[in-house]
């Protein structure tokens, strides 16, 4: 494993939690031509992706190389990673049971009406353009809690840094979500409408979406247990001067 690339937070024997950097890619794909994160956690322990020897198929365990859940390519932060395969099923578990808790820094142009607020609508790819996904009817629940924490004019430009929850784990959830209510992501190279991604790129130079917390069940402990991401650079002119 690369560690000029990636930080460890914490590491058991069931699990890693990572903290990745914006830019790498999660997973392995067709698309997907330089070295990613799977990529970096095989080298590291070569036992995760080779799953039971007696299966026709890899298992789930193995085809993902642990990684228990998703960042896209430009969002930082923290990343869960089973170390086997007991471990990666009870996380899976967690998952559909809405038993993990996630948290996400955001910062976004313009700033919201109210302090906090809730947005639930529903999820699927978008019929107009295939490498979207959008609000449609009939489309996966869709559940985020927004928590405004302060604002700043840079350039002359308002920005809005935001703590937000997601509470179900759709594809480009937060991203989706926060441009529905008009509160585009700084810097995402896909919602964001191209003025504003254009002045955003240049404050920023990245995509203002970082994990910050996650919290889940440790079996080995008997306890829920929470790790914690420190903020990029990049937002620290929106945290309090102590």
């Amino acid at each position: 494993m690369e560690d000029q690339k990636i930080k460890i937070i914490h590491e058991t024997d069931d699990y890693l939690v990572i903290d990745k950097p914006a830019g790498l890619v999660v997973n392995r794909s067709n698309t997907a031509k330089d070295t990613t994160l799977q990529d970096m956690i095989e080298e590291r322990s070569p036992a995760v992706s080779e799953g039971d020897p007696d299966e026709v198929t890899p298992s789930d365990f193995a085809s993902r190389s642990g990684i228990a859940h998703r960042l896209d390519k430009d969002t930082s932060g923290i990343l869960l990673v089973a170390k086997n395969e007991g471990f990666f099923e009870e996380v899976l578990a967690q998952f559909k049971e809405r038993r993990i808790e996630k948290e996400y820094a955001a910062v976004v142009h313009g700033s919201p009406e109210e302090d906090t607020m809730e947005i639930d609508a529903p999820i699927k790819r978008s019929p107009r353009d295939p490498m979207k996904m959008a609000i449609v009817a009939g489309g996966k629940e869709a559940h985020t809690l927004v928590k405004k924490v302060s604002e700043l004019n840079i350039n002359g430009h308002r920005f809005s840094y935001l703590q937000v929850k997601p509470t179900t784990g759709r594809t480009h959830q937060i991203r989706v979500h926060l441009a529905a209510a008009l509160l585009y992501i700084a810097g995402d190279p896909i919602y964001c409408p191209r003025n504003l991604l254009t002045i955003s790129t240049e404050v920023f130079g990245r995509m203002m979406l970082h994990a910050t917390k996650i919290r889940f069940f440790d079996p080995q402990l008997h306890e829920f247990v929470q790790f914690q991401s420190p903020l990029p650079v990049e937002y620290l002119p929106f945290t309090p001067k102590i």
